[in-house]
């Protein structure tokens, strides 16, 4: 049976960590390698981009911080 998760812990990352990841799948773009399926990897990759853009722009917020560990 699978176990169902929802929460990764961030505690110690810092701003830069995410916004590293962010410029790392956006230069994806520009490289356009891919691997398996491609449309399939295509609509995980725009996910992706989706959902980091978002937490780089929820962090980049002034009054935004991440907990330490």
């Amino acid at each position: 049976m699978a176990s169902a998760y929802r929460d990764v812990d961030i505690r110690g990352l810092r701003k830069a960590h995410f916004n590293q990841l962010r410029n790392y799948v956006h230069s994806r773009d520009e490289e356009g390698w891919y691997y398996g399926n491609k449309e399939q990897f295509e609509k995980r990759h725009e996910d992706l981009k989706q959902w980091i853009d978002s937490v780089c722009d929820l962090f980049n917020q002034s009054d935004v911080v991440i907990e330490k560990k």
